[in-house]
């Protein structure tokens, strides 16, 4: 029965207490007094075997109820695939700002200034597209990878002209800081790039006080006039926003600020990745406070999409709706070493671009006969077996299968272990996702707001 319990939780809502199942993401109702003592577990502010057996007889029962005759209908969100197929190509390990809060050490990722040259990228190419995979995806990242533009160029016309022949499908991506932007690259980024994200930090003080430019420049001024570009061409952009000290109290502005030059991709928002010392580092109190603002956001979001004509998909409720719509679930933070490789500039590979330059993480280089070594197999069984239900930290979460766990590499230099989820990370998921899983019941209950719902998300998704 405690296993049992683990996977329920109790959402407090407007139309009463409604029970939560994980594994399943079933919704179902509680009576007021069953909610309580559920809660009440839940919280471990009494133990399950203090209560009277009738009561303990009577919840069991009403619990084993709410299970869906089948467990495992819902399907795995990152695939079941093990191909390679994935990947982030560090062409530039440059950068023109000079980011107080960057995890990439400037773009360099503790590996010093680099240029991806056409040897490396021409083994990536060699060794890793081939026509054993029906598509790819390809992520052009840095540093600033619009620094190495003619490579880009080369790197796109070689794979289509390996892979269109056989009726292989690449996506390409690129991350930028939109500050290296011209007509030139405009039209490049129109007819090669499917999505480009964006970082800008909010507000002009804002973020060129944390992303200060490495020359006589305003990287915001710069920034907002490759977003208009964007926006007036029709490209399909996201806008990805650093939270730091400077957005404390001042989060819906900046979201508000942002969100008026996104386009359908929306803004995603991800809270500073620094040490507790660092000048832009959130003290605990500033991390509460800031989670309850991002709660609100996240929740004027998702109300937006039954009630608006003019919906706001964010990262949390684009991802909500593809779980719960989807039938899906999220088995692991990614699919770093199982499907996504990163190449670093020089051709070392690592399982994903946040693991570049922990040399421990280290699991070949393009530019050997064989790229990938023994490291790489071991740290692909160990990220594949330990899935969220087989994860210590995690496995005991009602958030289990909604999350997937905290990124390796943060949980690693937060933690020293890869599956060890930080408490500020399970705090911010647990609080943002029972605000909104307590939002999509009180929608669900309500037959117009759930038609127009489903009319949103379904139009957003195809």
């Amino acid at each position: 029965m405690d296993k049992l319990l683990k996977e329920f939780h109790v959402l407090g809502t407007r139309i009463g207490p409604v029970g939560f199942h994980g594994p399943s993401a079933k919704f179902f109702e509680l009576s007021p007094d069953i909610a309580a003592t559920v809660l009440s577990l839940e919280k471990d502010e009494q133990s399950w075997y203090a209560l009277p057996s009738m009561e303990r007889e009577r919840i069991a029962l009403a619990l084993q109820a709410a299970l869906p005759d089948e467990l495992d209908s819902r399907t795995n969100l990152l695939g079941e695939s093990n191909r390679l197929t994935g990947f982030y190509l560090f062409v530039s390990q440059e950068c023109n700002l000079a980011c107080s809060y960057c995890y990439g050490d400037g773009g360099e990722y503790r590996k010093g200034k680099m240029i991806m040259d056409e040897r490396t990228a021409d083994n990536f190419i060699d060794k890793f597209i081939t026509d054993k995979n029906p598509g790819y995806l390809i992520n052009f990242f840095g540093g600033e990878p619009l620094l190495n533009l003619p490579l880009i160029q080369k790197i796109i016309d070689r794979v289509r002209a390996k892979t269109e022949p056989l009726g292989i499908r690449t996506v390409f991506n690129m991350t930028t800081n939109g500050t290296v932007w011209s007509s030139k690259i405009a039209d490049f980024v129109d007819k090669n790039i499917d999505t480009l994200t964006v970082s800008l930090d909010g507000p002009k003080d804002i973020n060129d006080a944390q992303r200060p430019a490495c020359g006589n420049f305003s990287a915001y001024d710069k920034t907002v006039r490759t977003i208009g570009d964007l926006k007036e061409q029709g490209s399909r952009y996201t806008i990805r926003t650093i939270m730091t000290k400077n957005s404390f109290g001042r989060l819906k502005e900046i979201y508000s600020h942002n969100s008026e030059l996104a386009g359908k991709g929306g803004v995603g928002l991800s809270t500073v990745d620094v040490g507790d010392d660092h000048a832009l580092g959130l003290t605990d109190p500033e991390h509460w406070a800031l989670v309850d603002e991002i709660v609100e956001i996240n929740s004027e979001s998702l109300r937006s999409l039954a009630d608006s004509a003019n919906p706001q998909f964010n990262e949390y409720t684009s991802e909500l709706c593809k779980l719960l719509f989807g039938r899906q679930y999220r088995p692991r933070p990614c699919n770093a070493g199982q499907t996504v490789l990163a190449v670093a500039a020089d051709g070392e590979l690592y399982p994903c671009h946040r693991f570049v330059g922990y040399q421990e993480f280290c699991v070949g280089n393009v530019n050997d006969e064989q790229p990938l070594n023994a490291n790489y197999t071991e740290l692909c069984r160990s990220f594949k077996e330990t899935s969220v239900d087989k994860n210590p930290y995690c496995s005991g979460c009602w958030l289990q299968h909604l999350c997937g766990g905290s990124c390796y590499v943060i949980s690693h230099l937060r933690e020293g272990d890869v599956f060890k989820p930080p408490a500020r990370y399970c705090h911010l998921k647990k609080t943002v996702y029972d605000r909104l899983l307590s939002e999509f019941a009180e929608i669900m209950a309500d037959p117009a707001r759930k038609v127009r719902f489903v009319d949103n998300v379904t139009g957003y998704f195809h």
